[in-house]
């Protein structure tokens, strides 16, 4: 019987044959062939992970962004929350002070002789200051001493006194030092 071969000649030196290569080397040669294919096959899983690993990273990234916009937020609420607590508080203050403000000026204006008036009045923290005009100049001096004597006044000093030609007496202007 004849044997037949089909294939073509060109593909006929390409294949391998196994039985001309030494019995001593087909099995290193076995093992190189497992060892190259483990390899590439790892490399190829682990370029994988590094890759998901990578979409992963962007997208953590990413949230961590996001989240620091957040908390960026965060904080601004924070700091405007504790302005506005700062701004209630001096309110609530200013609310229970105004009685208060309110009479210890009525009790300044009703300390005033009858022939001096107040033109300008304003209060600071630890300070009052008055201008006004007098009839006379005896009229000025007792409005100081009159003011002195408040119970919400330390201390009043005379800061200027001039004879007004215009509306006619005196105009001066005081300094009172107010009670803590």
């Amino acid at each position: 019987m004849k044997r037949v071969d089909y294939l073509r000649p060109t593909v006929r030196r390409v294949r391998l044959r196994l039985t001309s290569i030494d019995g001593r080397l087909r099995h290193t040669l076995a093992a190189l062939g497992i060892a190259v294919f483990a390899i590439s096959t790892t490399a190829a899983v682990e370029t994988a992970r590094l890759a998901d690993l990578r979409r992963s990273g962007v997208a953590l990234t990413q949230q961590l962004a996001r989240a620091d916009a957040v908390a960026a937020d965060a904080r601004t609420m924070r700091r405007d929350l504790a302005r506005l607590r700062g701004i209630a508080l001096r309110v609530a203050a200013t609310r229970r002070s105004g009685p208060a403000g309110a009479n210890e000026v009525a009790s300044l204006g009703n300390r005033l002789p009858p022939d001096v008036w107040l033109t300008s009045l304003r209060i600071a923290p630890g300070e009052i200051a008055l201008e006004g005009r007098g009839a006379r100049l005896e009229a000025v001096a007792a409005a100081m001493r009159a003011l002195a004597r408040s119970p919400h006044v330390v201390e009043a000093r005379l800061v200027n006194v001039h004879d007004d030609a215009v509306h006619g007496g005196f105009a001066y202007a005081l300094a009172l030092d107010r009670r803590p």
